[in-house]
């Protein structure tokens, strides 16, 4: 608890002195995408989600094949959402950068839209139409916040975000799920026992392993895509040694299987290999929940 009131302290004067809430832009719209959790809520996806489904809505209503330029600003020190996000969104413009708010005044006038892949932490980011994606009930003890508990700020240190997406529960408003399980040759994983055609069967001798922020939701997400792995193996968020992790596994897994985001961080003879396996998730939200009078979907 000592600590997290420490951090609090920081994190106020940070803020006070050095994020203070910036002017709008002048011609994009600007979109932030973030999570009270410091990790694993799922935003990268979403940002991918949401920035093909601006898309294809700004193409219906032009009825070109081009529609609205987009632009997905991801932090620099992490690389994997980059290289995923660019993955995702081949069409897009996707910057890795220090400073979302410098790099969103620069690319204004050439964009319809730019998304940030968090910078929800960025109160320089303001005004801007802000999603939140929330995994529990807003935070707003001390014990809720890091390194005492999963989240980095309390729901009474931000300004009412513009639409609140629940993300747990018997009914959500956003629903993550893993589509197919695939390897670098495009073999899915065969979930019924056999194998063949270099493709690996599930159970036995399956490893799952696991560097994002919320470990437990991608093996519960596995587990529900109808997996039993043989061993979980947990990383951590951003891991820079994943690769040497997968090496060492492999010694004796005769299969791995990981998210996507771990699997972008893998040399290319990784990727290629038959008994490497990633997990693509898919997003399901109600479009309905995302309209606005800034952004309609």
């Amino acid at each position: 608890m000592p600590f997290a009131l420490i951090y609090r302290a920081l994190y106020k004067l940070h803020h006070c002195f050095f994020l203070r809430p910036g002017k709008p832009l002048a011609h994009a719209k600007l979109i932030v995408v973030g999570s009270f959790l410091a990790g694993g809520a799922g935003k990268t996806p979403f940002v991918a989600w949401l920035a093909e489904n601006l898309k294809n809505h700004s193409v219906n209503l032009s009825k070109t094949t081009e529609g609205a330029k987009i632009a997905v600003l991801c932090h620099a020190k992490v690389r994997d959402e980059f290289e995923l996000l660019k993955k995702k969104l081949p069409w897009a413009t996707v910057v890795a950068t220090p400073n979302r708010y410098k790099t969103a005044r620069e690319l204004d006038l050439d964009f319809d839209y730019i998304i940030c892949d968090d910078g929800f932490e960025d109160s320089r980011l303001r005004p801007a139409w802000t999603v939140r994606l929330d995994w529990s009930e807003p935070p707003r003890r001390l014990a809720d916040l890091w390194p005492a508990g999963p989240n980095r700020s309390l729901v009474q240190d931000h300004a009412p975000a513009d639409t609140v997406l629940k993300c747990y529960g018997e009914k959500p408003d956003v629903k993550f799920s893993i589509s197919e399980i695939v390897n670098g040759a495009g073999k899915q994983l065969d979930i019924n026992g056999g194998a063949g055609n270099g493709e690996a069967a599930a159970g036995s001798g399956m490893w799952a392993l696991c560097g994002i922020g919320n470990s437990e939701r991608f093996f519960r997400d596995v587990e529900c895509f109808g997996v039993k792995v043989a061993r979980k193996v947990v990383r951590p968020d951003h891991d820079r040694h994943f690769e040497g992790t997968v090496r060492n596994a492999l010694k004796t897994a005769r299969c791995v299987l990981m998210t996507e985001k771990d699997f972008v961080r893998l040399g290319e003879d990784l990727q290629k290999s038959p008994r490497v396996y990633r997990c693509v998730q898919t997003v399901e939200a109600d479009l309905l929940l995302l309209s606005s009078e800034e952004v309609k979907i």
